[in-house]
């Protein structure tokens, strides 16, 4: 049975079902996910900063479930800066309103609405800002009258030529870059299937990146963004269902840089139900040299050649 309760991120009224384990929330800021019970007592004294970020997290991760691990993880995101947010913002209105020079009904995003189902979240989650103050800077000040990306005409919003060129450029990230990008389980029991994966990387000329295989300095975090920034692709195994492996694919996805999947056979079945309609590659792990070729061909076939064709691993 559901009843409105504060939301355990925002704080606002939501719909919270609790049917054992942790309350499952719909949030018309955040948007629905569940919460272990364990990680909810996590959340209880977040900062306004903290409650933003997570709001704007779960917001391109609908439908997560937050254990403790996953929360101890998200306390520590990197909060965007407001050229980042500003193209969360655009992002979000370009997908909920794509015909050009269409009206872009901003108020309407402060209820969920009933015709546009998967837009109902208000946008102040979208864009992780704290509160109103925030949003109309990045709206206001930034989209329309700094950058022009978004227009006015009488009382109606609309997306520029301008803003959609933005959009278009955000989608040509790092053409040039020679970088595959793997977020995987770092575990030992992956070790062989990390070399296949590394290999088919390498036969179709791009250097694989994993951060745990890097020597870094600064904070894990701040590597893994910078890492996925420099990087032309990401592949993604979800084998062990590890939260950073969701959080690295998403803000992948949010660069515009394309993401090839991957999981064992095994542990397919347990993948998060917002991934079921991509296209995996399935693996076993007595077939490693099948996972190299199907991952070499999925990279050749989505996104070609790299620089380095001929530089594989031995």
């Amino acid at each position: 049975m559901s009843e409105l309760q504060p939301c355990p991120i925002c704080q606002l009224d939501s719909k919270v079902v609790n049917l054992g384990g942790g309350p499952s929330v719909e949030c018309p800021r955040c948007g629905n996910f569940k919460v272990g019970d364990a990680a909810v007592r996590l959340l209880e004294k977040l900062t306004p900063q903290q409650a933003a970020n997570f709001s704007g997290w779960i917001s391109e991760h609908v439908g997560c479930v937050l254990n403790s691990t996953e929360v101890a993880s998200l306390l520590n995101l990197r909060t965007p800066s407001v050229a980042e947010k500003a193209d969360k913002l655009l992002a979000y209105l370009a997908r909920a309103y794509p015909k050009p020079g269409g009206s872009l009904n901003v108020n309407d995003h402060s209820r969920p609405l009933k015709n546009l189902p998967s837009y109902g979240r208000i946008l102040y989650g979208v864009a992780w800002c704290q509160d109103q103050q925030e949003f109309y800077y990045i709206l206001h000040n930034y989209l329309i009258a700094e950058k022009n990306f978004v227009g006015r005409d009488g009382g109606s919003l609309f997306i520029t030529p301008a803003g959609w060129a933005h959009l278009d450029s955000l989608q040509q990230t790092n053409i040039q870059s020679q970088i595959g990008f793997i977020a995987m389980w770092f575990d030992e029991s992956m070790s062989a299937a990390w070399i296949a994966i590394d290999k088919g990387i390498r036969a179709v000329g791009y250097e694989p990146l994993r951060i745990d295989r890097k020597e870094h300095n600064n904070k894990i975090d701040d590597e893994i963004v910078a890492g996925i920034r420099r990087s032309k692709f990401l592949v993604a195994d979800f084998t062990g269902h590890r939260g950073g492996v969701y959080f690295e694919t998403g803000f992948a996805t949010g660069l515009g840089l394309p993401v090839i999947w991957l999981c064992r056979k095994d542990e397919l079945e347990k993948t998060h139900f917002d991934t079921r309609q991509y296209n995996f590659i399935v693996w076993e792990a007595d077939k490693l040299a099948e996972l190299s070729k199907a991952l070499q061909n999925r990279i050749e076939a989505t996104i070609g050649h790299g620089p380095l064709t001929g530089n594989v691993a031995t």
